[in-house]
């Protein structure tokens, strides 16, 4: 999908305008000297090199969408982590940051690909000490000569500034021009709505998804102008340009922003599902995070239909595996006795998760995960979540990770 982001030179005039403004939007405007943004790394158990946990504070933090290689077919594995490392540079260094400001990287790769290696590679382009937290899924890519894509979350050097939204211009996506390469989200709060899905023939449940999760962003006051960034569970991954039409007819003339996809193993009936994070103003509140349900939904105890996390303090973990080989219950025991542990180090705890995503490619950890939800989250406040059954999940003979925002617990 995106292969070039040699886009500055293709920018219209007033968007290039918009950008200049941006960048040169001093970092200290409107703030105090205690609130300049803050960003903690936390290496506990994580001998690669990642991460587990990366907190940031008082931050504007951008969005990227799913990096891919260059188009040049018979590239080797190391050529194309070096495209897509080379691509991140370009999108970072558009938004005059850094790589010490990268705090998240999803990674996506296809199931022949060893993690060692990709995380390696990762680690060698990371800062030393600076490394981002990172999670890994087995996916194939919208590229059908892609073997690993990525997406990040990076501080960018700006404060207070709207929702600012950033062009790619690019000839796939359904034929339209305005999908965004990276999307800021500024200082204030931040919704994470659920995965939704619809059944239906891919088109039509893609476009009545889109269509339900506007009407729960219209039911907290936002619209489609407030959404940072998208994540589609979809299959079969040869028809994502039938997924990116409908999007793109969904955004109509406004910036598409930032879209991941990942392909899932689901049902004929329910061929995509599709989770959202949003912008919303600042709102006071006595606690870090807010949990709903949706009236027009079911309710459950083990994720509810939306967070939001008050203020500009989050956490990023690295995605989780059982420490050792296991079955079903011992793996989701030991992905959360490690959770509760780096957690715990960072300043948060279990009753302020925000959102998780939770990849599972065998049925006995997936069917324990549901039955052992209920043992480690308060009902009234289990993270917003989406759950996809995949090919595998990044890390040889385990069949979970998981990985999570969350909120301080002061």
């Amino acid at each position: 999908m995106v292969s070039n982001p040699a886009f500055l030179k293709n920018m219209s005039p007033l968007n290039s305008l918009l950008l200049a403004i941006l960048l040169i939007m001093p970092l200290t405007a409107n703030l105090n000297a205690e609130d300049k943004p803050t960003v903690r790394r936390f290496h506990s158990s994580r001998p690669e090199g990642a991460s587990s946990v990366v907190a940031v504070e008082n931050a504007s933090l951008a969005h990227s969408t799913q990096l891919l290689p260059g188009n040049s077919p018979g590239q080797t594995l190391e050529e194309q982590i070096q495209s897509v490392l080379q691509n991140l540079d370009e999108v970072i260094k558009s938004l005059n940051a850094t790589r010490s400001d990268v705090v998240k990287l999803n990674v996506y790769h296809s199931q022949d690909l060893p993690r060692e290696t990709i995380l390696r590679s990762l680690m060698d382009w990371s800062p030393k000490r600076e490394s981002p937290a990172v999670a890994f899924v087995n996916t194939k890519l919208p590229n059908s000569d892609a073997e690993i894509g990525l997406d990040a979350v990076f501080v960018v050097p700006a404060a207070d500034q709207p929702l600012s939204v950033h062009p790619m211009h690019i000839d796939s996506f359904g034929g339209a021009k305005r999908i965004s390469h990276v999307t800021v989200l500024p200082q204030g709060d931040v919704l994470y709505i659920s995965g939704q899905a619809e059944q239906g023939e891919l088109p039509t449940a893609t476009r009545e998804t889109l269509a339900g999760l506007l009407r729960t962003l219209e039911h907290f006051g936002l619209t489609r102008d407030h959404i940072v960034s998208l994540k589609c569970f979809m299959q079969p991954m040869r028809e994502v340009d039938v997924v990116n039409e409908q999007i793109a007819e969904f955004f109509g003339e406004t910036m598409i922003p930032p879209v991941s996809h990942v392909e899932w193993i689901s049902s004929e009936k329910q061929p995509i599902e599709i989770e959202l994070i949003a912008w919303a103003p600042y709102t006071e509140s006595e606690d870090s995070v807010s949990y709903y349900w949706l009236p027009w939904l079911p309710k459950s105890p083990v994720y509810c239909r939306a967070t939001r996390i008050h203020s500009n303090r989050r956490l990023y973990t690295s995605g989780l595996f059982s420490e050792e080989v296991g079955d079903g219950e011992q793996q989701v025991r030991s992905i959360f006795s490690q959770l509760e542990s780096i957690l715990s180090e960072s300043g948060s705890d279990m009753r302020h998760l925000a959102k998780a995503t939770y990849y599972v490619s065998d049925s006995d950890p997936s069917s324990q995960l549901n039955n052992l939800r209920p043992e480690y989250y308060d009902p009234q406040r289990p993270p917003a979540a989406s759950k996809a059954m995949v090919t595998g999940v990044g890390h040889a003979k385990r069949g979970i990770t998981i990985d999570m925002i969350a909120a301080p617990a002061d």
